[in-house]
């Protein structure tokens, strides 16, 4: 059985763009993980909070974040939504800090290279502000309903600053798995 998330390559154009494993698309109820033993996509939960998904969530392939002990967390704002498994080649523009129950769970935030509706999109400050609040909102809420968890957003970084996250992932993969 092939396993997409140690096969395809981080990126072609690293650090500019990463490749993202689509898992949860926008508009979804559900959380869908990736199972990194068997290269499967797989149901995790239902969501406890009625918010679905405001972006395209998922993983970035080859990379691991030693805080909370999963591959990188990565956003995607596409003009359409896709489905599990999908990847999308994604301009990488900043990084949404955050604190879920205690655990660093930092998210890569980018949009697809290819959706001309975001050609112009280079940096997070070339977005209306509204969108990044929106985001904040669903990451701050989509477990408050759920027992002793929550998490708490800490602001947005720069390009640079998640261009150098990624790097420390991609090492932290090569030191875990190579």
């Amino acid at each position: 059985m092939s396993n997409i998330f140690h096969e395809l390559p981080t990126s072609d154009n690293f650090p500019e763009t990463v490749y993202m494993i689509v898992e949860n698309p926008r508009g979804y109820h559900g959380k869908i993980e990736f199972n990194k033993k068997y290269g499967v996509l797989m149901l995790d939960r239902a969501t406890y909070a009625p918010l679905p998904y405001p972006i395209e969530y998922g993983l970035i392939p080859q990379t691991w974040n030693k805080y909370d002990n999963d591959p990188m967390d990565i956003m995607c704002l596409s003009s359409q939504p896709t489905f599990p498994g999908v990847v999308i080649n994604v301009k990488i523009l900043g990084m949404m800090k955050m604190d879920d129950t205690g655990e660093l769970d930092h998210k890569i935030f980018g949009v697809p290279v290819d959706d001309p509706h975001y050609n112009n999109v280079n940096e997070l400050s070339d977005l209306h502000g509204h969108k990044l609040k929106e985001i904040e909102f669903f990451f701050e809420n989509y477990k408050n309903l759920m027992k002793d968890k929550y998490t708490k957003v800490e602001g947005w970084e720069s390009k640079k600053v998640a261009q150098d996250f990624i790097k420390d992932t991609i090492e932290e993969y090569k030191r875990k798995f190579k």
